[in-house]
């Protein structure tokens, strides 16, 4: 299975395409991305809206696609076509999965980050926890293991980067994850 951005002028032979993030039909359409599953290539039209476009970032797992532009990341189900999305605080930064982190992938699937919160989803897509207040301008990934994940935050930009260490089944903080004190 793949998945990719595609560039405005790219075409391909698609087996289904679908509109996420429209809050109406004739939305106009801010990326456009390629999911390649065992029912055919799926193409996902994310609609425009009116928010920050930092980042974006796509990655696979299973039948899910995770999406994440602007300030939101969707899960789309390539095979049931069933599209969740998560609102986020501030701009979407980064994906990080079990795979990349080197974990078994028993507590997390796919890691999601935006400029002040970490989401946990698991393997069927579904939103594990959330860790809210990890900084202001960017939260980083650096390791996971069973029992911790650990990261930064970024609170005093440019490079006011503090460190984190959450617990891995539950995104409680161990450690760090808020400004530091002055």
């Amino acid at each position: 299975m793949a998945i990719s951005f595609l560039n405005e002028d790219e075409g391909s032979s698609f087996t289904r395409s679908l509109l996420v993030g429209a809050a109406r039909p004739g939305a106009a359409i801010a990326a456009r991305v390629a999911a390649d599953s065992d029912s055919g290539i799926v193409r996902i039209d994310v609609a425009e809206a009116v928010e920050s476009t930092c980042f974006q970032a796509v990655r696979q797992a299973g039948t899910k696609a995770y999406i994440g532009y602007g300030e939101r990341v969707f899960i789309v189900d390539c095979v049931t076509e069933d599209v969740v999305m998560h609102q986020m605080d501030g701009y979407f930064c980064e994906f990080f999965d079990a795979e990349e982190l080197e974990t078994s992938g028993a507590d997390f699937c796919v890691l999601a980050s935006s400029a002040s919160e970490l989401f946990a989803f698991g393997p069927d897509g579904a939103l594990l926890w959330k860790t809210t207040q990890l900084g202001i301008d960017g939260v980083l990934v650096h390791s996971a293991t069973g029992t911790h994940i650990k990261g930064s935050g970024e609170w005093d930009p440019p490079g006011g980067w503090e460190p984190f260490i959450l617990a891995t089944r539950t995104g409680e903080r161990v450690s760090g994850g808020s400004a530091p004190r002055r």
